[in-house]
């Protein structure tokens, strides 16, 4: 029994309460400490948000599981802790789906799991979490007692709360904005999947700028997720109850450009057939979003500016200035410097929109990120499709961890939906889990920069030169890069441009690729 079982790993549990450790540290000590005890195969510590729980930690499950948000109403397991308020026991022959049939990593798809246990995790009668507790072995959990099993419960609730505290604490200190129930639900919604470094890194920012009235600019590559960040810069400020309006430049047609910014009065064009309002006076008092801003044409780049620096705009067709208070947010997937350069944009303008530079990785920079992004994604649209779940088969996810994908986040989002589609349409029963499987996808192309290197340098019946004999895979691939950039660059005398043209590349991502081989 548990309450007879407390030993050291409990009395360490108990402690982590205190400490200064991190809280994923705390989670995963949490659920090491809850296998060993119960010997069960899979375990997991979930956070209830706005009807849905959301994977903290997890032991036993696939890598995907994290980055999965489960919505209530769909898992009738899930519905069922989540009313419950108190231990609730599965019977092993439950026609109740598991949310986590088939995503048992190294196992047959068809394993099913057959012991589940639900821990509520409750904070003055409020639910704010729960754990679930699952073993292949129908009677494994039978001689544990609900008392024993409270005691879990209580801990892994005082764990979860201290870090929900730590984080109001550091909020209320200025680290970042208090919200409220409203934006919560919003940041579920707009949630940025990703644990690895960079995207760390990209957080810290966002939480270092986003409750200031800075202008961002938003950098990376199409697809990267740059309208993401855009809205969880303005849900985590004090504008956040106040609208964030979006335009995008690139789809602005010069005729109307101006009116969409800063709107017109009646007369004041033909078809101006009353009042209009534009962005800036509809996003008052909140946060105005210019995505594309790269396309702005000059002269509009120059009203913008002055919209920007004074803090006022005028209708089309109308001699009154109309005060404002918008907070500007902007995205491009140009680089910026050489478009300043180069003329196409005013170098006033550029340092009055990037107050505070925001670079948005690649995914092929975060590869660490790509089964939580996955995972997150097939269960969306598993609520999309009406099934049961949609399992990624482990062959799938190595494949799509080595994939480079040149169209980013957009474009994984993209293949999980086209490839649970096929899959749904193969399946034969209504009331199992879906499966992607490698045929599922279609990856025949490479990344542009893979592709010109391959195509146009490599021969494989050509010996390997003796300087890559003892290297590492990506390493002697980085050498190969450096030296094919290196002599292109040279070769039209400096010009990133012209470069970027003969490799068949855009020109941003050399840019960024020749800054991470440390190409000067």
């Amino acid at each position: 029994m548990v309450s007879e079982q407390v030993g050291k790993e409990w009395v360490q549990v108990a402690l982590d309460l205190t400490s200064g450790i991190s809280d994923q540290d705390r989670f995963e000590r949490l659920l090491l400490t809850i296998r060993n005890t119960l010997q069960c195969d899979a375990s997991a510590l979930l956070l209830y948000s706005e009807q849905h729980f959301i994977p903290l930690a997890i032991s036993g499950l696939s890598d995907d599981v994290i980055g999965r948000r489960f919505a209530v109403e769909q898992h009738p397991r899930f519905e069922a802790i989540a009313r419950a308020g108190d231990i609730v026991r599965f019977p092993s022959d439950s026609e109740l789906p598991d949310p986590y049939d088939g995503l048992i990593p190294n196992h047959e798809e068809k394993l099913k799991v057959h012991s589940c246990i639900g821990l509520p995790l409750m904070l003055e009668d409020r639910l704010i979490g729960a754990v679930t507790i699952d073993a292949f072995d129908p009677s494994k959990f039978n001689h544990f007692k609900n008392d024993d099993l409270r005691i879990i419960s209580a801990l892994a609730a005082s764990s979860l709360n201290t870090a929900l505290l730590m984080d109001k604490l550091e909020k209320c200190a200025g680290i970042s904005v208090v919200r409220t129930k409203s934006s919560s639900k919003s940041l579920l919604k707009q949630d940025i999947i990703g644990v690895s470094d960079c995207m760390n890194e990209l957080k810290s920012q966002i939480d270092a700028v986003s409750d200031t009235d800075l202008s961002v600019l938003i950098m990376g590559e199409t697809g990267v997720g740059k309208e993401l960040v855009a809205h969880a810069l303005h849900n985590q400020s004090r504008r956040f109850e106040s609208p964030l309006v979006y335009l995008n430049c690139a789809a602005l047609p010069e005729s109307v450009a101006e009116s969409e910014l800063f709107g017109h009065v009646k007369g004041a064009f033909t078809g101006a057939i009353s009042h209009r309002k534009g962005k800036f006076e509809l996003a008052d008092k909140g946060t105005l979003f210019l995505d594309e801003i790269g396309e702005l044409s000059l002269s509009l780049q120059a009203k913008l500016l002055r919209a920007l620096q004074y803090g006022d705009i005028q209708r089309v067709g109308d001699d009154k200035n109309i005060k404002v208070d918008v907070r500007i947010i902007a995205a491009t997937n140009r680089l910026m410097r050489d478009e300043v350069s180069q003329g196409r944009f005013r170098a006033d303008l550029y340092h009055r929109l990037s107050v505070f530079p925001l670079f948005v990785p690649a995914l092929r920079e975060r590869t660490g990120d790509i089964a939580l992004l996955a995972g997150f994604f097939a269960e969306r649209c598993a609520q999309k499709l009406g099934v049961v779940g949609i399992v990624i088969h482990q062959d799938t996810l190595e494949l799509i961890k080595r994939y480079v994908w040149p169209g980013n986040v957009r474009e994984l989002e993209h293949s999980i939906n086209r490839a649970s589609v096929i899959a749904k349409s193969e399946a034969r029963a209504d009331n199992v889990p879906v499966t992607l499987e490698p045929k599922h996808f279609n990856f025949s192309n490479y990344s542009l920069m893979e592709q010109s290197i391959i195509s146009e340098q490599v021969s494989l019946s050509e010996p390997v030169s003796s300087e890559y004999e003892n290297m590492a895979l990506k390493e002697a691939i980085d050498l190969f890069k450096s030296k094919l950039i290196e002599s292109v660059y040279r070769e039209y005398d400096g010009n990133l441009s012209e470069t970027a043209k003969h490799l068949k590349v855009d020109v941003g991502n050399l840019h960024r690729l020749m800054k991470r081989l440390n190409l000067r």
